[in-house]
């Protein structure tokens, strides 16, 4: 598995406008893309990573897959094929609680030893 990088952290966040301000007016991020019916967007730290403003709960539950809470940062790791990279640490013995082949990307979601949630990814080409 070639890993390509830290692409995003995702910020669950619990009012996204008040967020959003604090972000771009203190930290002079840029939008990259923003959906405020979500309450999500992301935004430029500078050199290529993002951070994602994600507003907690709106459509989406604050529980993931399997009961666990997503108060913590979510680091979404680029790869280049998201479907060998996941075989290729569950050979490792890493469990994955979900993996998701719609939209513009793949990801996978697995934990780490202390529970923190990361994301495996891949542009849909």
């Amino acid at each position: 598995m070639e890993v390509k990088g830290v692409n995003l952290v995702v910020l669950p966040v619990s009012d996204w406008a008040a967020s959003r301000e604090w972000y771009t007016s203190k930290l002079g991020c840029k939008p990259v893309e923003e959906y405020p019916e979500d309450g999500y967007g992301e935004y430029t730290l500078g050199g290529g990573a993002a951070i994602g403003l994600w507003a907690l709960p709106k459509k989406c539950t604050v529980l993931h897959g399997d009961g666990a809470k997503l108060v913590a940062p979510l680091p979404y790791i680029e790869v280049d094929g998201l479907e060998a990279a996941v075989e290729e640490l569950k050979a490792l013995g890493v469990e994955f609680v979900q993996v998701l082949s719609e939209g513009e990307y793949k990801t996978a979601s697995f934990r780490d030893p202390d529970g923190h949630v990361l994301f495996l990814f891949e542009l849909a080409r």
